[in-house]
């Protein structure tokens, strides 16, 4: 029988099928940060003993508010800790820690073919590899680290082929928002989007990262990214991953990891990028995203008008912004970094700016580079890692009213700040935008004076 992606990986992890189109899945990986894993760890201690299924199938990272910004997320950081510790699982803190999505990958524990989960809905960022990565909740997360397994229902299929070629200052945050644009806030619910494509194959693993992270934001459960030569040389070498010919003998098994050419689907569309602009959010959903140099569409959701105190036929151009961010899950790897210095060298920000690195290890290879330099002497703030400013649970929380561009990945209601407004973009985009001080794209900026010689 022909397979896609997702079935082949499926398939391959289940342990008992059961009615109604669920199972029981086997869990490869179990990613833990301090948010949600100390509930469900707590709740296996007090019913279970304390008990793990496997603690070496578990990596536990301190991401969200590391450091603890008061004495409620101090526990939370402590609990992990603790429990790590009493189970020799390995933790990622403070110093070596940063976003779990970004670590996780660096670090070499994740790889084609897997299954993973972790408390957090940005999993799907996982699926870059050919992994089938699931955001649960905490208490379903405590029962894959107690039992091995997830009772699931098998997930739809939508193949989303792209081609063409991405130029123009087009990246793929600008993809992903021209994918989730084209389907539909909640558009996926259901489904997982396995993805296809001359466009795809020419992504790097930042990117397809990128592409991947915000699935979610269409509802989809996962999306997922077919293991090439690009996936395998990305691994190799990496910390927990072995070497030599064990490593290529994975490579042949990972080979394998591609739909069959006459595999079937539950939906499909096809979508050409070669005249995709930068996009940016005007609404209060990743789907409401319009070409940089475009405008509040007609007919546009009332509820999100009013929220972002905007009117149809606004161009973006025209919106002034209180702040910058670039960092997040979605965009706040090396490359991600190296993309806004090219903008922000020379130049200086209009407006509150903040850089926040994925991790501590991108923060060291962004310094080594000396990109923290040119960010700090563009007058922006140059952080630790964190998931803080993105959640708006610190360093850098939206006061009601202003208006954010960010190159994060949710823009609802209160994302970064109650009453925040935020604007999606490409790490470019948000950094042409902070020294223009609104909404504008690298291709607007002058050009930069070369120094004179003394």
């Amino acid at each position: 029988m022909s397979r896609s992606l997702f079935e082949k990986v499926w398939d391959a992890h289940i342990v008992e099928s059961l009615p109604g189109d669920n199972a029981l899945v086997f869990v490869d990986r179990v990613v833990a940060h301090e948010i949600t894993t100390p509930q469900g760890a707590l709740e296996i201690e007090r019913k279970y003993g304390d008990k793990l299924f496997d603690p070496a199938r578990i990596v536990a990272i301190n991401d969200h508010v590391s450091p603890a910004k008061d004495t409620e997320t101090a526990i939370q950081a402590k609990v992990l800790r603790d429990w790590a510790k009493r189970h020799g699982i390995v933790l990622y803190d403070i110093g070596k820690n940063g976003i779990c999505h970004v670590v996780a990958p660096e670090r070499g524990y994740v790889e084609p073919g897997m299954t993973l989960a972790c408390g957090d809905s940005h999993t799907c960022t996982l699926g870059a590899f050919g992994a089938f990565a699931l955001g649960v909740g905490s208490t379903t997360q405590g029962g894959a680290m107690l039992a091995g397994c997830l009772v699931l229902q098998r997930p739809k299929v939508m193949r989303i082929t792209i081609d063409g070629r991405l130029q123009g200052g087009a990246t793929a945050k600008d993809l992903a928002l021209h994918v989730i644009a084209t389907l539909g806030f909640k558009g996926g619910t259901g489904y997982v989007l396995e993805y296809a494509g001359s466009t795809i194959a020419a992504l790097s693993m930042d990117e397809r990262m990128t592409l991947c992270n915000m699935a979610i934001e269409a509802g989809a459960t996962t999306g997922m990214c077919p293991p090439d030569e690009t996936t395998f040389s990305y691994l190799r070498g990496r910390e927990n991953q072995p070497t030599g010919d064990a490593f290529e003998r994975n490579v042949e098994r990972w080979r394998t990891l591609v739909a069959d050419a006459d595999a079937t689907y539950d939906a499909e569309i096809a979508l050409n990028v070669d005249n995709l602009r930068p996009m940016v959010s005007w609404g209060t959903n990743p789907g409401e995203a319009v070409p940089v140099d475009g405008a509040v569409p007609a007919g546009a959701n009332d509820a999100s008008l009013r929220y972002m105190d905007l009117s149809p036929g606004t161009a973006l151009r025209s919106l002034a912004l209180d702040q910058a961010f670039i960092g997040s899950c979605t965009n706040s790897r090396l490359s991600d970094l190296r993309a806004a210095a090219d903008v922000l060298r020379g130049r200086t920000v209009s407006i509150p700016t903040i850089v926040t690195p994925g991790s501590q290890a991108v923060k060291r290879a962004a310094e080594r580079e000396g990109l923290h330099d040119v960010f700090q002497d563009a007058g922006a703030l140059w952080t630790h890692s964190s998931c803080g400013p993105c959640l708006g649970m610190s360093m850098g929380v939206l006061a009601p009213g202003a208006r954010c561009i960010s190159s994060s990945n949710r823009n609802f209601p209160g994302r970064m700040g109650t009453g925040g407004r935020v604007h999606l973009a490409s790490p470019a985009v948000v950094a042409a935008s902070a020294v223009l001080g609104r909404i504008g794209s690298p291709e607007e900026l002058a050009p930069v004076a070369e120094a004179v010689p003394a």
